[in-house]
């Protein structure tokens, strides 16, 4: 029986929702709640976008919230219909600086003066958030009013002992102006939270870190704050008492989201080339890839999947939160209460120079970010949709593509013109790119030295691991370091719940200090005694970064499934892509309406009904310690026989006289499915000699050692050879023949994420068929 590892799921602190007023929703609850989106027609679109990097007090500056503001931009002019010119930037590299005053003023201006009824209006901020005395606290037990920080100079003025006056603009204001705009087409969006700031690992958090060196003091609103509400109170003629049931029932109006959950922080992250808040980039790709019939709650769920997926790693957990005002249809509604004009793309062409072409890479997975020249090619969408030729792609600058033609002409194609991925090449020798911490003190060049020779490929004599000090501006996938006295305090005030490994223990981190489970050795290790020790861990999550990287490209095979709960009607994770879903939401899902159960037995569900031809199927489950286990096919006399799913029939797995797939525990695992037009031979013949020197000819097949990888390196021959074969001659020349080519008319590779939670509510005993 296959039985997954216990896993500490681990809890975060942090929240930017109550500078819209949010109540303490569980949106996981009402998630199922959301209906299908209802497209609507409006006479204007408007938005204003603010993005502060730069903060006048110390050791406050962030690094991704002018890249959220064009992300914005980007999506909202080539995606969703708005015209550039009712689009307003307030921001650091912009006329209008973030200032309290100039926020303030235009999104009266530009929102509350301007708008009619049946307007559609985006709010989006990017930057700190914080929290003052609310004078007339709605939530019990809380004396605070979530703010947002405009980067006005900081006022020294003492309202009284250990108080600091700071011009903050409320939530109480936010509420306010919301409630003065004249439509409920209104989406407000805040990428920040508003306790815990300062670095995690090489990760920021966007919460105003302390703004006095006078220690930690109280913060209140300046008075003009509350002699602004007072003026929009009087013009909207609301009571005080009105006003106050109000901003406790929830939003003003619309639909307001925020970046993280009530205990979670909102990240500002490196991505490799640029900088940008992990929720923005995330969301905005996503909706990309949306399609018009998206729902709200698929929405949700795709981002807590992406905001999981960030960077290659699962472990960031940074869940988005919905709430629409009560009493409104805003649940039925999509995000920014318009369908998008064209279908889904990756990116958009935003300049044609001759043979040159520029473009925005708005809708790529972070995988591609990874890429060099000549490792992608893009199909150029005429407005039908139609293929008018492909683009090679040569680089990038942050998200600023360029290309050339390889078929087509360059004379027909269009600045505003879609384009899908087609191919992608992988590259040839990926590396799991560590960051050295400094808690390792004088022993970071020994550790950079040992983990660069830790793993190194027989075939090209490279090595698989980059390590280098940590720094703000590399996108790593993990970090190492040594548990200091600072590092447990800030995991234990940051994740509730979690076993702090004692101080002076050698372990790996996320880039967000989030500890890699069963990653420490003993208190007196050497740097080189825990390299040697970490080897096979750091050999599985290179595993895991190939598979993130598979998992992250785009497939035009029309097959669908779903994983459930053999044993009671519960959660329910559906993945492929069934006529009208995102293809982005095709990638991964991960559950959020219902966990799984400790003990229950899993099932997975597999259809091919929309295809004319054969597909081949493999399924391996990546538990939370990296490991791999092979669960389909579990026949190993013939894998290839086993493994075909027909046209127009399904397969659910484990078949008859198969052991269970049980899951115990709790925390999360992740089962990758892989769908192909032709038998991945090699890998399957690697896992017949696996199976073969155990003397097991049927049964699921746990990968050990260096086996994952040699599995892995055989898996990506087959896909590159499926992709090179006769469906994909002459399309795909444009890859170098020394990379792995992804075609998505050949594989299809779905990531699910699932969450196991411990009860005895009516499943079997884990570990008892």
């Amino acid at each position: 029986m296959s039985r997954m590892k216990r896993r500490h799921f681990l809890q975060f602190a942090g929240s930017s929702l109550a500078a819209l007023g949010l109540s303490q929703l569980d949106f996981l609850t009402q998630a199922d709640r959301y209906g299908r989106v209802l497209a609507q027609s409006t006479p204007r679109k408007l938005a204003l976008l603010v993005g502060i990097n730069d903060y006048d007090f110390a050791n406050a500056d962030l690094q991704g919230c002018l890249t959220d503001v064009e992300l914005q931009y980007e999506l909202l002019v080539n995606r969703f219909g708005f015209n550039p010119v009712d689009i307003v930037k307030v921001a650091d590299n912009e006329d209008l600086q973030p200032n309290r005053e100039t926020i303030l003023r235009v999104f009266q201006e530009h929102l509350v003066e301007q708008v009619k009824p049946g307007d559609v209006v985006v709010f989006h901020y990017s930057g700190h958030g914080s929290r003052v005395l609310d004078p007339n606290p709605v939530y019990e037990g809380s004396e605070f009013n979530g703010t947002i920080v405009p980067n006005d100079p900081l006022p020294e003025i003492e309202a009284g002992p250990g108080e600091l006056i700071v011009p903050d603009i409320m939530g109480r204001t936010l509420f306010l102006l919301m409630r003065s705009v004249q439509t409920d087409n209104l989406t407000a969006i805040l990428d920040s939270c508003h306790s815990g700031g300062g670095l995690r690992g090489n990760t920021i958090v966007r919460a105003a870190p302390e703004r006095t060196s006078r220690g930690s003091m109280t913060l209140k609103a300046v008075q003009t704050e509350f002699d602004f509400q007072e003026q929009l109170r009087s013009k909207l003629d609301l009571s005080d008492d009105d006003f106050q049931a109000a901003r406790q029932a929830g939003v003003a109006r619309g639909l307001g989201i925020g970046s993280a959950q009530f205990s979670e922080l909102a990240q500002d992250m490196a991505f490799n080339g640029f900088h940008a808040g992990a929720f923005t980039y995330l969301m905005t790709r996503y909706l990309w890839q949306m399609t018009g019939g998206t729902s709200a709650s698929a929405v949700q769920v795709a981002l807590e999947r992406s905001t999981r997926a960030a960077a290659a790693t699962r472990d960031r957990a940074q869940v988005p939160k919905f709430q629409a005002a009560p009493g409104s249809n805003g649940e039925q509604q999509p995000i920014y209460f318009t369908a998008p004009l064209k279908g889904p793309a990756e990116a958009v062409v935003t300049n044609v120079t001759g043979e040159e072409i520029e473009f925005w890479l708005g809708g790529v997975s972070p995988q591609f970010l990874d890429l060099s020249e000549g490792e992608a090619v893009f199909t150029v969408l005429g407005d039908n949709r139609e293929p008018l030729g492909e683009i090679v792609y040569k680089g990038r600058t942050g998200l600023s593509g360029y290309g050339q033609p390889v078929t087509g002409s360059s004379a027909e194609i269009e600045v505003g013109m879609f384009l899908r991925e087609k191919v992608v090449g992988l590259p040839p020798n990926p590396q799991l790119i560590i960051g050295v911490d400094p808690s390792l003190g004088e022993d970071v060049a020994l550790a950079q030295t040992e983990l660069n020779a830790a793993l190194v490929s027989e075939q090209t004599g490279q090595s698989r691991i980059a390590a280098s000090p940590v720094d703000q501006e590399t996108a790593f996938d993990y970090l190492i370091g040594r548990m200091t006295p600072d590092y447990a305090q800030q995991i234990a005030e940051d994740y509730d719940n979690v076993e702090v490994p004692p101080v002076g223990r050698i372990l790996l981190f996320t880039p967000t200090l989030e500890l890699v489970a069963e990653s420490f050795g003993q208190v007196d290790e050497s740097v080189r005694g825990a390299v040697v020790r970490l080897k096979a861990r750091l050999k599985a999550l290179l595993a895991n970064k190939l598979l993130a990287s598979l998992a992250g490209t785009t497939t035009e095979l029309r097959v669908e499934g779903e994983i459930f709960s053999a044993n009671r009607n519960g959660a329910r994770l559906p993945f492929g892509q069934p006529q009208g879903q995102s293809r982005e939401l095709s990638r991964t899902l991960t559950s959020t309406i219902e966990p799984f159960q400790s003990g229950e037995n899993i099932q997975i569900r597999v259809a091919n009904h929309h295809s004319d031809q054969a597909l081949y199927l493999s399924c391996i489950v990546i538990g939370s310690d990296g490991s791999m286990t092979v669960i389909y096919p579990t026949q190993w006399d013939a894998p290839d026989d086993a493994a075909l799913v027909s046209p127009n029939s399904e397969l659910v797995i484990p078949q008859s006289g198969d052991s269970p797939f049980q899951v115990c525990g709790s925390g999360y695992f992740e089962i990758l499915t892989l769908m192909s037009t032709g038998s991945l031979r090699n890998a399957l013949r690697g896992l017949q000699e696996i199976a073969a020197a155990r003397g097991t000819t049927r049964g699921n097949l746990a990968l050990e050692g260096d086996q994952s990888l040699e599995v892995l390196n055989e898996l990506l021959g087959d896909v590159d050879s499926l992709s090179r074969g006769t469906r994909g001659a002459g399309l795909n020349t444009a890859v170098s023949s020394n990379r792995t080519a992804v075609d998505g008319r050949a594989i299809a590779a779905f990531s699910s994420v699932l969450e196991v939670a411990e009860t005895n509510a009516g499943v079997t005993e884990c570990g008892t068929a």
